[in-house]
């Protein structure tokens, strides 16, 4: 076979140029790398919220708009467990509580200046009422004006009274009980249904502070929890056991495990490749300049990240140990390559010119199929996992280029002499991985051998696809965190012993439309909140929400509300002198009108978190207990239904919260998988058509490909691992990567093919050429992967065992079914028609 068969004119001379100006290349090359190291430092984030993976949403536009009407809707909670209705206990929640409420969240100290009205709600001004309550108050700000709003547990939980001719707002233990007054105390507290799933657990053992500030983004809402913790420690007893825990802990936690687990998995991938490369080339240079070029791409990538203000995610968390796996794979065809030529007598410049002539193209395809395979996920709607695509892709393509331009460099400086041959290179004995290749060909060496691994596969995928039928969707962050981790068992037991730590709200709007023709329906409207109509069918639909039980298990979801209606109630009640028989809605609209107006005057603060200044917009919130997002499912129909029985014309109502940004994150998974797939998919099987430059050929090629990519996918219904956030990558990934074991074994077999080799020569020559490099790949890909069973979420030990098994696999769909189907296809002893 010709030489120019298999060269490439534009690698050729790429590589002559690079030799050429290798010293001002190789300083261009550091400097860059400097300047992303630099914005890594400067600017590189961490962020693992709800919140960011469903950006874009319309369930985090209507979250937005609720926030900017009523506030931040997640609390950051401290949690107690001890004997809480005993005066100790009591002593010391009200120090912890004065203490959270003085909290200065720029320095992480108490600040005795700051001035808390004794309700417990932080406000705006520093001025007191003419009864006695700060109406307002000053609250240093943290940096980028972070502010302490509220801070409510059992010293300030909300209580409307009649005392003097008016309403007043107080808080529950305003004066500190007596031991005479614990008891009744306790039965008090533990028959409300507003305090108990919410403020304190229905054993009395449990309870909470909850703090809501105003809206942060993630870097300061991680910043507050760890204040808090430091406060909680300082409290903590024997009896007094504190802990903080809810959705902002939660994100806080997954953040320092996701930056553990990098650096962890960083040092494990580039051991491993190390361990690899050593074995493969035995020499220090075919070790170190494979593993800067992929270290080159990390950097560059998370340069790239942090220069465009990218935060990194639960997914892209996963990059530079990816790449370390990936992206090694170019430079290993370069050098093994590099390495026969030297055996053979090549000059050592004139090797490296020929390596990277003759393996420039087809891992430039490879590296673009890689590429078309994580950019497939732009796809997706959700744009947590478009980005994962777009900065793999991106650090994908960057190994490419240092492979053909960096590593080139580093090895024209390095005494190679020997580099690694392998022993059938020399002495004509053939070690392990000649037998590997060996007997994957020959499995296939005769007519017969060849259809029996072909139905073999056929039977295979028939079995695959049935185990694909029983994926199920299930996404539940907690358990990607360890049982016996203490954030999972403090969110756990939070959740269990107190009161949900999912929360949805629904938002009411009453001047949502105004072009209606009933007379009677505007001037409701025009009403607001004080319709006494709307607010018995916002009751109605507020008790339809907590009647729901869920279908599966048979409980209630729902642990406490909170809305506009409760202090509608208690201030009707508080008229009556406390008579709970008046515990509802006044009989009349002029009984509403009055009781909001006595409401607003004794605490503004209060209804202002529950309703805006025109009382055309409110809320209710609901607490609910935390489930998978699929869980969720029935109760979000639920709320829809009660939504279509209960809502009039004009009227908008709609839910957000934690609850629906999750399932707006599950509702498109299956979705997102199978856009991406195919996208990708598509594509590949265009580029290599076009690269082999044959249609059967390309649609050939294919089909090795497809084999792991319905195995492992067909594993996990088989197994019951299910589609989440994580492993939805996996089919994209495995069919990019493992295409390139394809492209390099398909190009030099048709390389040799026509130029007049028989179907069977050609295959031994692909395997010569490249069956080592081959190999070499797909083990360093399986253990590559591997790597991430070291890490601490238990979503990246499966995402990596997935990956790297399918890698492996890969590795011999193409040893095995690749000659199989050629010599099915073509035969096994004809040739080219090269007239």
């Amino acid at each position: 076979m010709a030489t120019s068969e298999r060269e490439s004119a534009l690698f050729r001379n790429w590589a002559q140029f690079v030799l050429r100006f290798r010293w001002p290349i190789l300083l261009i090359t550091l400097l860059i790398t400097g300047l992303f190291l630099n914005q890594m430092k400067q600017n590189l984030r961490f962020d693992s919220s709800v919140e960011y993976f469903a950006a874009g949403s319309k369930a985090r536009d209507i979250l937005d708009e609720f926030q900017e009407d009523f506030g931040n809707d997640t609390y950051h909670i401290v949690m107690v467990e001890g004997d809480v209705f005993t005066t100790p206990f009591l002593d010391k929640l009200r120090t912890l509580h004065l203490e959270l409420e003085s909290l200065d969240l720029a320095t992480g100290e108490s600040n005795p200046t700051a001035l808390i009205s004794e309700d417990g709600f932080a406000d705006d001004d520093g001025f007191a009422d003419d009864d006695g309550f700060a109406e307002d108050t000053l609250v240093q700000e943290a940096p980028d004006t972070v502010r302490l709003e509220e801070v409510t547990s059992l010293i300030n939980t909300r209580q409307t009274v009649f005392e003097g001719g008016a309403v007043r707002v107080r808080g529950l233990l305003d004066t500190p009980p007596t031991e005479a007054d614990l008891p009744t105390l306790k039965e008090a507290v533990l028959s409300n249904p507003k305090l108990t799933g919410n403020i304190i657990g229905t054993a009395g053992q449990h309870t909470v502070v909850m703090l809501r500030t105003s809206v942060v983004d993630f870097d300061q809402r991680d910043h507050i929890y760890r204040t808090l913790v430091t406060v909680a420690e300082r409290h903590n007893s024997d009896t007094f056991r504190t802990s903080v825990t809810g959705m902002p802990a939660l994100n806080a936690e997954l953040v320092g495990t996701m930056q553990h687990d990098m650096r962890r998995l960083i040092v494990g991938a580039f051991l491993v490749m190390g361990l690899i490369l050593g074995w493969l080339f035995r020499k220090p240079a075919g070790v170190i300049a494979p593993l800067i070029v992929v270290a080159l791409a990390a950097i560059w990538t998370l340069g790239y990240m942090a220069a465009t203000n990218t935060p990194v995610t639960l997914l892209t968390n996963i990059i530079p140990a990816f790449l370390a796996a990936v992206g090694l794979g170019d430079s290993i065809h370069v050098q093994a390559v590099f390495r026969d030529l030297r055996v053979q007598g090549t000059a050592h410049k004139e090797a490296l010119i020929d390596a990277v002539a003759s393996t420039g193209m087809p891992i430039l395809f490879t590296t673009l199929t890689t590429m078309v395979g994580l950019l497939s996920f732009r796809f997706a709607k959700m744009e947590a996992i478009s980005e994962m695509g777009t900065f793999a892709a991106f650090g994908v393509g960057m190994a490419f280029f240092h492979s053909v331009t960096f590593l080139p460099i580093v090895l024209s400086f390095m005494n190679t002499e020997g580099f690694g041959a392998p022993a059938s290179a020399t002495s004509g004995k053939m070690d392990i991985t000649d037998r590997i290749l060996s007997f994957c060909t020959d499995l296939s060496s005769t007519p017969a051998k060849a259809k029996k691994v072909l139905l073999s596969g056929g039977l295979l995928l028939v079995i695959a696809a049935y185990g694909i039928t029983q994926i199920a969707v299930y996404h539940n962050p907690v358990t990607w965190l360890p049982m016996d981790y203490q954030p999972r068992i403090h969110l756990e037991t939070m959740d269990t012993k107190v009161g949900g730590t999912a929360q949805v709200n629904i938002v009411i709007h009453t001047d949502s439309e105004r072009d209606l023709h009933d007379l009677d329906r505007l001037e409701a409207l025009e009403r607001g909140l004080r319709d006494l109509d709307l607010l018995k069918r916002l009751e109605s639909l507020e008790q339809h929400v907590v009647d729901f039980e869920h279908p599966t298990t048979g409980e209630r979801i729902v642990t406490s509300t909170s809305s506009i209606l409760d202090v509608i109630k208690e201030t009707n009640r508080a008229l009556h002198e406390g008579d709970e028989d008046f515990y509802r809605l006044p009989d009349t609209q002029r009984g509403v009108s009055d009781t909001l107006l006595l409401f607003e005057s004794a605490s503004p603060r209060d209804l202002q978190r529950l309703a805006t200044a025109d009382l055309s917009r409110s809320h209710i919130t609901l607490r609910i207990h935390w489930m998978d997002a699929t869980a969720y499912a029935p109760f979000t129909e639920h709320i829809r239904v009660g939504m279509d029985k209960f809502v009039e014309e004009g009227e908008l109502v709609q839910p957000t919260g934690s609850v629906y940004e999750l399932v707006t994150i599950v509702s498109g998974l299956i979705s997102d998988l199978l856009r991406s797939f195919s996208a990708a998919l598509v594509s590949i099987t265009i580029m290599m058509i076009l690269l082999l430059r044959n249609l059967r050929l390309g649609l050939i090629a294919m089909i090795p490909n497809l084999v792991p990519v319905a195995f492992i996918m067909g594993f996990m219904g088989f197994v019951g691992i299910d589609l989440d956030l994580t492993n939805l990558l996996i089919a994209s990934i495995v069919i990019g990567v493992a295409v390139d074991n394809t492209v390099h074994y398909m190009y030099q077999w048709q390389a040799a093919y026509n130029t007049g080799a028989t179907t069977n020569e050609a295959i031994q020559f692909s395997l010569g050429h490249a069956g080592r490099a081959l190999v070499g790949t797909g083990f360093i890909l399986a253990l590559g992967f591997g790597v991430y069973l070291a890490s601490n979420m238990l979503n990246i030990q499966r995402f990596g065992t997935l990956v790297g098994a399918a890698c492996l696999f890969a590795l011999f769909t193409n040893l095995i079914f690749a000659p199989a189907l050629l010599r099915t296809i073509f035969g096994p002893n004809n040739r080219a028609d090269t007239n």
